[in-house]
């Protein structure tokens, strides 16, 4: 229910309401929540590769391949998408000093965790409409910018010292 709940307001972002209803969620729950939307969204992948593994593969290759695929996989796309949310809370922390605005790394790295839901969606349906890598990836980023700055705006100007 709780993912349902994040998906939702995920969705509904950049409005004020999903915003803030976000931020009261841990970290625990956000890195849960990527782990779970990742998870289905690439389980076709998955079921697609477990499907059409070459049957002429030896018994002890196809356990391997599994292990792989069924440990290492998860696992790596996990930690490309962390590695991926920091990096763009990097950058919406930029676009931070650039609009005046004090907000802290902790908080940016949630949003950018939630706002990446409807791009990240959009590049699985991309990738099954056969949209070029270059274009999907064009969009996503375009659609994360777009996410960060409305969102960031959001928040009142540091004011300034006399």
């Amino acid at each position: 229910m709780e993912f349902f709940d994040s998906l939702m307001n995920s969705l509904r972002l950049p409005k004020k309401e999903a915003m803030f209803h976000l931020n009261r969620k841990g970290i625990t729950q956000t890195i849960g929540y990527l782990f779970v939307l990742l998870l289905v969204l690439f389980l076709p992948d998955m079921v697609f590769s477990m499907i059409y593994l070459e049957t002429s593969v030896t018994e002890v290759s196809r356990g391997m391949y599994m292990v792989q695929f069924l440990v290492f996989y998860p696992l790596l796309i996990v930690f490309l998408i962390l590695v991926g949310v920091s990096i763009m809370a990097g950058g919406a922390l930029l676009l931070c000093r650039v609009l005046t605005r004090k907000l802290s790394y902790q908080l940016l790295w949630k949003l950018t965790a939630y706002a990446s839901t409807l791009p990240l969606i959009l590049s699985v349906v991309l990738k099954y409409a056969a949209v070029p890598n270059v274009i999907s990836a064009l969009i996503f980023f375009v659609l994360i910018v777009f996410y960060m700055y409305r969102m960031i705006i959001i928040y009142p100007k540091v004011p300034v010292r006399s």
